[in-house]
């Protein structure tokens, strides 16, 4: 099958409303959460998600977006889950904690998206140890290795994200070869096998399960620990009351409110009293938090590994 060869001006453009104060495309995308945007210029970002390429910028109170395949106005209300209600926690959150506040000021309309769980564990399973731009290039070796060739736009390729019965079968010296995976490579194909043999729609599933329980559900598989299990919660299951725990979270931890786990390593009882801390002072949007909190401190440390 032949693939299209367009341009952004082929595809017909359309829009949405929402508040310009509760979204901003740049903060929700260059957060840490996910890794296949770009910043196209002009306002604009390109990126895959479920299988489409797309172009978006906000334009006053528009959301402005073309796609190749098209995608509906309802694909934005769930990803960008437009139905929470940023304003109000900026209101009760900012409250109670004077940090939290500034940082909702600072990356005022940075919202947590509803990303696609099988991507998001497979992405995150490569983070261990790693630093975001190194990600991002990984993310981007493996869609163009093995991802399906949706199109190219404008001369850039774009490939959707590989299924887990594509890295499942991936030669491992490949993967460490055309990703820069390293030893995760191993790891990752690992989880894939045990995600393959699972029973259709899992992964999807652990969004109607308690957050205790998708936790555990994806901790059974190899390479998936406490944090990553958290990301793929908070990042693509809506448990906002998942905290990942890495180096900055512990750093942020340490220097806001816990200042007596200095001299603690990140053990599973120090990522739990960490997690914990943050679910009793933020209660049920303690993911929310966490990310804004991260995203000042990694701004701070752009080169620290995200663990």
């Amino acid at each position: 099958m032949s693939v299209p060869v367009l341009t952004w001006a082929d595809l017909p453009h359309r829009e949405l409303t929402y508040d310009p104060g509760l979204l901003s495309l740049r903060w929700t995308f260059g957060c840490g959460q996910a890794f296949r945007w770009r910043d196209a210029g002009g306002g604009w970002w390109t990126g895959v998600v479920s299988g489409c390429a797309i172009r978006v910028r906000t334009e006053g109170d528009r959301i402005v977006y073309a796609s190749y395949p098209d995608i509906s106005a309802g694909f934005w209300s769930e990803y960008l889950r437009l139905d929470f209600d940023l304003a109000r926690m900026y209101a009760e959150l900012g409250a109670i904690d004077s940090h939290a506040a500034r940082a909702f000021e600072r990356w005022a309309g940075l919202r947590l998206l509803r990303q696609d769980p099988l991507e998001t564990v497979t992405t995150f399973i490569c983070t261990t140890a790693n630093t975001i731009p190194r990600i991002i290039r990984a993310v981007e070796g493996m869609s163009r290795v093995w991802g399906r060739h949706i199109a190219t736009i404008e001369g850039t390729d774009y490939h959707a994200f590989p299924s887990p019965q594509v890295f499942s079968a991936a030669c491992i010296s490949a993967l460490e070869r055309d990703c820069n995976l390293g030893y995760r490579s191993r790891v990752l194909v690992r989880a894939m096998e045990v995600i393959v043999s699972l029973p259709e729609g899992w992964a999807a599933s652990l969004r109607d399960a308690p957050y205790a329980e998708a936790q555990a559900e994806l901790m059974r598989l190899p390479g998936v620990g406490p944090k990553v299990a958290d990301c793929v919660c908070v990042f693509a299951l809506d448990k906002d009351e998942a905290v990942p725990v890495d180096t900055h979270i512990r750093q942020i931890a340490i220097d806001l409110y816990l200042p007596e786990m200095a001299q603690r390593s990140l053990t599973t009882n120090t990522y739990n009293r960490i997690a914990g801390a943050f679910r009793d002072r933020f209660g049920e949007r303690a993911g929310w938090v966490q990310q804004y909190l991260f995203y000042s401190h990694l701004m701070r440390h752009r080169d620290m590994p995200v663990l």
